[in-house]
């Protein structure tokens, strides 16, 4: 039975594509849309995306997908080392579903949870799960994964949906608008809270949440000692402002992850894991706000 909340969505998501159907504007690109509050992105999928988001909203006007070829890769190196189906996908940071509504929506993978804080991407997550019809298989939670459940400030980048994140320090360096963000108070959940729903050997955690990886995985000890297939987003720059790198290299030292690759290479494959191999990374891309990647961590 739908909620009162699934409702007025669904009637919002008319609204919205009665008014672009109207205005022949807003079919002729996307910078057309700056009167409105959104833009509808279609491609394999359909997104209800924040018109402004140059981050997230433009590459889905323009191309139908953002960073789906880092979860495709991942899947791909998943098979190649025979870890066994993956049926289910942990999407935290789920913005508005760009990762898990198309794993979803193509049959990669059968169900999945995600976590976003923020209240209107959140929104925008549901609504764009009930228009690309897995709502069924999608459950959304809205909160921020931390070290324990409690209140935190989510600072708020203008222009840039991809860059929420929980409030950290500042540094003369700062670079991405930090001293003039807006911020809202979001809960925080620990992953470890949610064990009881998780499957061992056949959900992969795909976690990017701009630097707050490391003090994430402090509240998912329990998780992680199982070693389950780990995509994290590595932003040197963002965890300085989050004092998070030390955690995060003692969280997944002290779990039984062996090898990762990184999903920015041209041919990524697997080569072993350590503390040293993650410092070696962290200077080889320095602290500038552009240089991240992606790793995908497997035990033995």
């Amino acid at each position: 039975m739908l909620t009162d909340e699934d409702i007025a969505d669904r009637a919002a998501l008319r609204s919205l594509f009665e008014k672009r159907r109207l205005n022949r504007a807003t079919k002729e690109g996307f910078f057309h849309f700056e009167d409105q509050d959104f833009v509808v992105a279609q491609g394999r999928e359909t997104f209800i995306a924040i018109a402004h988001d140059i981050a997230v909203a433009l590459p889905l006007f323009l191309d139908g997908e953002l960073d789906f070829h880092k979860f495709d890769k991942a899947m791909e190196l998943l098979r190649e080392a025979g870890t066994g189906p993956i049926d289910t996908l942990w999407d935290v940071g789920a913005n508005i579903g760009s990762i898990c509504i198309p794993a979803l929506a193509r049959g990669i993978i059968e169900r999945a949870v995600a976590f976003e804080p923020e209240e209107r991407l959140f929104r925008l997550l549901r609504a764009n799960a009930i228009l690309n019809g897995v709502d069924d298989r999608l459950s959304c939670v809205n909160t921020a994964i931390g070290e324990a459940a409690g209140r935190a400030r989510l600072t708020m980048s203008d222009g840039n949906t991809g860059d929420y994140r929980l409030a950290g320090r500042q540094f003369s360096d700062d670079c991405m608008g930090e001293d003039a963000r807006t911020s809202q108070e979001v809960s925080v959940r620990a992953l470890d809270e949610f064990i009881d729903e998780f499957v061992p050997g056949s959900t992969l955690i795909y976690m990017d949440i701009q630097g707050y990886e490391g003090l994430a995985l402090k509240g998912a000890s329990e998780l992680i000692a199982a070693a389950p297939p780990l995509v994290i987003e590595f932003w040197p720059y963002g965890m300085k402002r989050l004092e998070s790198y030390e955690a995060l290299c003692e969280n997944l030292c002290s779990a039984p992850y062996s090898r990762f690759a990184n999903l920015a290479e041209k041919e990524p494959s697997f080569q072993p894991f350590s503390k040293m191999t993650l410092d070696a990374l962290y200077q080889q891309l320095g602290e500038g706000a552009e240089q991240f990647t992606d790793l995908l961590l497997l035990p033995a």
